[in-house]
C-alpha cells in the first residue's frame, strides 16, 4: 500500500473489539511503519473531541521537506454499520459536538459508510444531459491520499476513514444486492472520493469482494490512479478483477495531482496488469488543457496504446465545474491560454450546464485531437468520451463509430471483459436521449 504518513490515527472502540477487524488495521499499521500504541481509541462519548481534533488537524501548517502532504491526512479505521438504517439518529452526540462540527465528519467516524450507492439514473442523466450507465457502485472507505486539486476531497477532505470489516459487509450487504441486481455483470468498488487499491493488499477488500463475486459469476472492477498493483499477482480471483486507470498528460500529473502516479507509471502498471491476465481500460479523464496539451497528450497516448494495449480508451474533459470553481482550484498560469480564455468568454453560455466550465467547441476540437492520436497507433480500439452531453456524442459520431445507445466504454456495469457488452432487459442500453426523444421531454 501507498507509504502513509497520516498526523494523527484513530480506530472506532468496535474496531478494537473485533479480532478480523485487529488483524487487518494492524496489517496496515505495520506496512505504514505504526504501531498500535500510536491508535486513539474512538467511542461514542469522545467522538465530539475527536471530531473537532481532527477537523484542526487539516490542512496542515507544514510539509515536512521531502513528504506528500495529502499522505499525511489523518487515518480513521471504523466498523461499516451493516444492521442500521442509513442515517440513523445522531442528534444526541451531535449536541455535544461543537457547532461548526460537520455532521458528516460524525457520521463517518461512527462507521456511516454506505456500501452502495446509484450513480447515472435514466431521469438523472437525462436531466443533466449527460451520457453514461446507470449502475450500482461500491465502497469500503472515504477519503484518499492522491490529493487532486479538481476533487474535492482531494483539497479539503480532513481525514480517510477505512471501514474492516469487509467480509461482514459483503456477505450481509453486496452479496444481497448483487443477487437483487441480476442486470449488473461488473461492480466498481471505488469508495467515496476515494482510491481504493491504495490501501491493498493490506486492506484485502478486493480479496473478498472477488471470492464472493466470483461465486455470482460476476466482475469487479478497481479504477485509479495509481500505480500500486504488484499485489494482484498474489490475488486468488483475478479473473474476476478489472483494471480501470484515470491518466492524464505529465504536467497535470504531477502539479496538480501530487499524490498518485505519474502518468507513465500508471501505464507501466496497467502493462502489468495485463501480463498478469486483467482486462485493462484507460480513461484520459479529466483531460487538462495545460500549456502544450497537443504534445505532452500526444507523447502518453503513444505509451499507453503500445504499452497498456487497453480493452477501450476513453475520453473526459475537465468538467462539472465552473469558471470560478476551476479558478478556485488550478493554477491558471498552468492552463493553455486561448481555452482559459475561451472559458471565461463562455461563463453566461455554460451557465448551469454540466460538462462546464469549457464550451462545446473547445471540447470537441480537444476529443478530436486525442482521438487522431489514437488512431495513429490503433485503428480498432473502441474509443468513446464518458458522462458527456448528448450532443458531442452526436457530433463525434464518426470519430468515436460507436453506438451511444449501446458502447463499449471502461467501467460500465455491462462491458465484461473482452471488448464484449452483457446487455440485458434490465440493462439494455446508455443514457443516451435521441434527439427525437429529448426535445420531446424538454
Amino acid at each position: 500500500m501507498y507509504p502513509l504518513t497520516p498526523l494523527k490515527i484513530y480506530a472506532l472502540d468496535s474496531v478494537l473489539n473485533d479480532p478480523l477487524c485487529t488483524v487487518r488495521m494492524e496489517r496496515i499499521l505495520r506496512a505504514i511503519g505504526r504501531t498500535r500504541d500510536k491508535v486513539v481509541r474512538v467511542d461514542e462519548a469522545n467522538v465530539p473531541e475527536v471530531a473537532a481534533k481532527i477537523a484542526g488537524l487539516w490542512p496542515p501548517k507544514k510539509v515536512p521537506s521531502g513528504m506528500t502532504r495529502s499522505y499525511m491526512r489523518p487515518l480513521v479505521f471504523t466498523r461499516i454499520r451493516v444492521d442500521e438504517p442509513l442515517k440513523p439518529d445522531i442528534g444526541p452526540i451531535l449536541k455535544r459536538c461543537s457547532p461548526e462540527t460537520s455532521e458528516h465528519l460524525v457520521r463517518t467516524i461512527l462507521g456511516h459508510i454506505d456500501a452502495s450507492r446509484p450513480f447515472h439514473q435514466y431521469e438523472d442523466d437525462w436531466q443533466k444531459n449527460m451520457v453514461c450507465w446507470p449502475t450500482l457502485m461500491l465502497g469500503t472507505m472515504t477519503g484518499c491520499p492522491h490529493g487532486c486539486q479538481y476533487c474535492g476531497d482531494g483539497r479539503s477532505g480532513k481525514m480517510i476513514a477505512v471501514g474492516l470489516n469487509i467480509e461482514e459487509t459483503v456477505e450481509r450487504l453486496i452479496v444481497p444486492i448483487a443477487e437483487k441486481n441480476p442486470q449488473q455483470r461488473c461492480f466498481l468498488l471505488i469508495g467515496w472520493g476515494s482510491d481504493e487499491i491504495t490501501f491493498e493488499p493490506e486492506h484485502g477488500a478486493f480479496d473478498v469482494f472477488t471470492t464472493a463475486l466470483d461465486r455470482l459469476d460476476r466482475y469487479v472492477y478497481f479504477h485509479t490512479g495509481g500505480d500500486n498493483v504488484d499485489w494482484i499477482a498474489d490475488l486468488k480471483h483475478k479473473d474476476r478483477l478489472i483494471g480501470v486507470w484515470s491518466v492524464t498528460c505529465a504536467t497535470a500529473a504531477r502539479i496538480i495531482e501530487p499524490g498518485a502516479g505519474s502518468a507513465i507509471n500508471r501505464i507501466e502498471a496497467a502493462r502489468k496488469c495485463r501480463e498478469m491476465g486483467v482486462p485493462v481500460r484507460i480513461k484520459f479523464k479529466p483531460i487538462i488543457p495545460v500549456r502544450d496539451w497537443r504534445r505532452e497528450y500526444a507523447e502518453i497516448i503513444e505509451q499507453t496504446v503500445k504499452r497498456a494495449q487497453p480493452e477501450s480508451i476513453g475520453f473526459c474533459l475537465y468538467i462539472w465545474n465552473t469558471y470560478k470553481s476551476m479558478m478556485n482550484s488550478l493554477n491558471p498560469d498552468l492552463l493553455d491560454p486561448e481555452c482559459l480564455d475561451a472559458a471565461r468568454r463562455a461563463q453566461k453560455e455554460i451557465k448551469g450546464v454540466t460538462t462546464g466550465p469549457f464550451p462545446h467547441k473547445v471540447r470537441r476540437e480537444i476529443y478530436r485531437t486525442l482521438i487522431r492520436e489514437v488512431r495513429k497507433w490503433n485503428k480498432d480500439v473502441p474509443v468513446y468520451i464518458s458522462t458527456e452531453s448528448r450532443e458531442m456524442w452526436d457530433d463525434l459520431k464518426d470519430e468515436l463509430g460507436q453506438d451511444p445507445m449501446a458502447y463499449i466504454c471502461g467501467c460500465s456495469p455491462v462491458a465484461v471483459p473482452g471488448r464484449k457488452l452483457a446487455l440485458s432487459t434490465g440493462l439494455s442500453h446508455s443514457t443516451y436521449l435521441p434527439k427525437e426523444l429529448a426535445s420531446k421531454s424538454e
